[in-house]
């Protein structure tokens, strides 16, 4: 016998046919039942009784509801007299309808056979029951029908009976809670005492209802009268309204006050629109007075900032009611502390004032105030209230960070500022510099890419300016131009990762242009080297070098400093090569500009910059050795070489030829003076000492040999010194020196030192040896103008008379000379 299938084993388990005939699965005559699906008259089936079952469930859902409506039919409460007797004549209606069903039915019963009386007489009973129950439920409704019309009435009367109770019981409930407040909590108690006492004394005050009616009218026609509006919204500010709202600001701390005061400032700050035509969309406040105006600047100014700090970073950030007074007076004293330490130009993240419950109302109360204060920046005309604003504004700008599209605004307009036209007048330089101490705060509190448009904006202002500082307005504009150049500096001295960046692209972009002189050479192309706008640019870095070296060199090196020192060789090759353009005598004034450049830069960054080549081309010139020009005086003296770039007349009048001169040893002195402490001086002054021989030879002057020999002196000084003490370096080979200065004391100042000291001795001298202007007589009326004119005409003719001996007296020749003080006459500085 073959293994069974698992499929026989299961039907042997399962009973095999006598189980299968049990279960109803398999028919009597062998052949299995097929599952079909039952007829469609049983689906229908199904149907009608589950919409039957749906109908009565929703039926009794919807009777319910009317039950529990008021304003249903059965409900009569809310129905008017006609609807109430129409539905009340439905219910009798009904009520006899049924009856007569019943009589009928009770006399069909009666003719039925005797097995049924008993069933009849329930029946019955049952039929009375209902008829007298919808009797009674008619009869009540008929009774409450008849008092319809008296309810309305009554209900009135009891419901403000029923108020009053209410009120009394309140009232009653109320006070003694509050003679309770005094014993449980004293600390509230006083602070409802000095800010709302008509709440300790509720209910006290019934017989004075009137008078406190009367009170009451009179105050809020007072407001009405403080707030009365002119045209449409517009109110009037008056000094009673500004008091009301400072106090509400910054005495009772509210959201509401500061508002109103702030858009009172913005009405102010936009109050030149409505003059000008401009549209005055959104102004509340109308202003008039004066002094309404000035006190409310100043007090908006300078006291908002401080209820931003308390609703953002303060004791309001944290709650929303007020504290009672002790518990105030606790957290105000935290809150000192916290101020004290606080700083205006430390940045604040944005995600801190977010977290603060007041944020969403104070966040368009401070974005219309910085809106308004840039506003009046740009219209104001008056520096005086330029500069008041622009130094109020220090304590708002580390709120500026979450609102970065002002903050780049802002940026712009103190740009404007700071980059105001050069020839202004004096009182705007203070202007200037406000303007330029809100973009340093800025920059320090704003995130990080906020600084590389700062470093940007800044310089690109400050070359648009440099451009229209001609030949004829540089001496009034270098003073601007400095103090430009001086914020640039520091601006960039504080972050020098990112003013690495910007250097880099600056200075390759004044290669560009040099590159494109030496290749092209067109008027167009040196014109754009050869101007002063290339000129101040290479002193602006050769500035922000000089600083950053100079910060190197103090002990506080990092990283950073050493980028921008790698930016020295490619700033000398581009000085050098403007330098080197045109090496004409038109052009030398520009020449010796690079000079002083060049040294600078050496002096700061402690590097061998020579510039002895440039130096001696000047002795190469042939104006030198030609006789010069007669030119007439005119009472005009020529320009200084510092406030020019190229020679009108090359060097063929004395007077700019002694200037040239005079200039170039000075350079050389300075250069000879820089490197008198390196250990190849020797080998650098051989050079210097073969050329002046050679120019003592050739010039005809006194006074340039007098300069020629003292420079000479002055390298074999430093020759000799230099030669000594290099012999005391036995184990140090000449590849192995890596310092410049490996020859200076300890004592003695570094280049950069020396170099600013001789600068400034430089400066004495040229005080000392200006020309002093005589003083102008005055001038005498005009009546006699005539006859006096013509009387010193002929006093001018005469030959001038010889002092008179016995005039002068005895003691004369022991008076001393009148020398000005404060002048080192000699060559070496202590």
């Amino acid at each position: 016998m073959g293994k069974q299938s698992k499929r026989s084993r299961k039907f042997v388990k399962s009973g095999g046919v006598e189980g299968r005939l049990k279960k109803g699965t398999i028919a009597k005559k062998g052949k299995t039942k097929s599952n079909k699906r039952p007829s469609k008259a049983a689906d229908k089936d199904d149907a009608l009784l589950n919409k039957a079952k749906m109908n009565s469930y929703s039926s009794e859902i919807r009777q319910k509801r009317e039950e529990a409506d008021f304003l249903s039919e059965k409900n009569l409460g809310d129905l008017d007299m006609e609807s109430f007797f129409s539905t009340f004549a439905d219910d009798v209606d009904e009520a006899v309808e049924d009856e007569e069903d019943v009589v009928s039915t009770n006399s069909s019963s009666d003719d039925d056979s005797d097995e049924n009386d008993s069933d009849d007489d329930d029946s019955n009973d049952d039929g009375d029951n209902n008829v007298s129950a919808k009797v009674e439920i008619s009869s009540t409704k008929v009774r409450k029908g008849a008092k319809q019309p008296e309810s309305k009435e009554d209900s009135e009367s009891s419901d403000s009976d029923s108020e009053e109770e209410d009120l009394e019981v309140l009232e009653k409930r109320m006070k003694e809670e509050m003679g309770k407040l005094e014993s449980e909590d004293p600390e509230f108690h006083e602070f409802l005492q000095e800010n709302d006492g008509s709440l300790l004394k509720y209910g006290d005050g019934d017989d004075e209802d009137s008078d406190s009616g009367e009170d009451d009218k009179a105050e809020s026609s007072a407001a009405d009268l403080e707030e009365q509006p002119i045209d449409g919204n517009m109110i009037r500010l008056t000094s009673a309204l500004l008091a009301k709202l400072e106090k509400g600001a910054f005495q009772m701390h509210g959201i509401k006050a500061l508002r109103k005061l702030v858009n009172a400032y913005r009405s102010a700050c936009h109050l030149t629109d409505a003059e000008q035509g401009a549209p005055t969309k959104g102004q509340k406040f109308h202003i008039e007075d004066s002094k309404v105006f000035d006190r409310l600047m100043v007090s908006a100014l300078t006291r908002c900032h401080e209820e931003f700090r308390y609703h953002l970073l303060g004791i309001g950030s944290n709650q929303k009611s007020p504290l009672p007074k002790k518990k105030v007076a606790e957290k105000v004293e935290d809150e000192e502390m916290n101020e004290e330490s606080s700083d205006p130009n430390k940045p604040i993240n944005p995600k801190t004032l977010e977290k603060s419950i007041r944020w969403t109302d104070a966040k368009p109360i401070l974005m219309t105030f910085l809106s308004a204060s840039m506003h009046i920046l740009t219209e104001a005309k008056e520096p005086e209230l330029v500069v008041y604003v622009l130094k109020s504004l220090s304590d708002y700008m580390p709120y500026v960070t979450p609102f970065p599209r002002i903050a780049e605004s802002m940026m712009k307009t103190l740009t404007n500022l700071w980059s105001a036209p050069i020839d202004s007048s004096e009182d705007y330089q203070v202007v200037r510099l406000h303007a330029f101490l809100r973009i340093r705060q800025m920059a320090l509190t704003q995130p990080f890419p906020f600084i590389e448009d700062c470093l940007k904006k800044l310089y690109l202002a400050y070359a648009q300016r440099a451009k229209f500082a001609t030949a004829a307005t540089v001496t009034s504009a270098l003073p601007t131009l400095t103090f430009m150049g001086n914020c640039v500096v520091e601006l960039y001295s504080l972050d020098y990762h990112s003013s690495y960046q910007h250097a880099f692209v600056y200075i390759r972009q004044l290669a560009l242009h040099l590159r494109t002189a030496m290749h092209k050479k067109t008027p167009e192309a040196m014109g754009a080297v050869y101007c002063w706008q290339f000129l101040h640019c290479l002193k602006l870095w050769v500035a922000v070098l000089t600083e950053a070296c100079q910060s190197d060199g103090s002990g506080t090196s990092n990283n950073e400093d050493q980028l921008l020192r790698s930016l020295v060789f490619p700033l000398t090759q581009v000085i050098i090569g403007t330098a080197n353009l045109v090496p004409s005598a038109r052009y030398l004034p520009l020449r010796l500009h690079c000079v002083r450049l060049l040294q600078q830069l050496a002096a700061a960054a402690e590097m061998f910059i020579p510039t002895t080549s440039i130096l001696f081309d000047v002795f190469d010139l042939r104006e030198l050795y030609q006789p010069p020009k007669k030119v007439s005086k005119g009472g005009v003296q020529p320009l200084a070489l510092t406030f020019r770039l190229r020679a009108d007349n090359p060097l063929r009048t004395m007077e700019e030829l002694e200037m040239c001169i005079s200039e170039t040893f000075l350079l050389l002195n300075r250069e000879i003076d820089l490197y008198q402490f390196s250990p190849g001086f020797p080998e650098f002054s051989v050079r210097i000492s073969q050329r002046l021989r050679k120019f003592n030879k050739e010039t005809r002057s006194a006074r340039w040999r007098a300069y020629s020999k003292g420079c000479l002196e002055l390298c074999s000084k430093y020759y000799d010194r230099a030669v000594q003490e290099r012999s005391k370096l036995n184990d140090v080979a000449p590849r192995d020196v890596k310092q410049l200065e490996l020859l200076r004391p300890i004592k003695t100042p570094s280049m950069g030192v020396r170099y600013k000291q001789m600068l400034e001795k430089e400066k004495r001298l040229e005080a000392a040896t200006r020309p002093l202007q005589k003083a102008t007589k005055a001038e005498k009326p005009a009546d006699d103008a005539g006859g006096e004119k013509s009387k010193k005409r002929k006093r001018k003719n005469k030959k001038k008379t010889p002092p008179n001996i016995a005039d002068i007296p005895a003691d004369a020749l022991d008076q001393e000379d009148d020398v000005e003080e404060g002048i080192n006459w000699s060559d070496d500085e202590e």
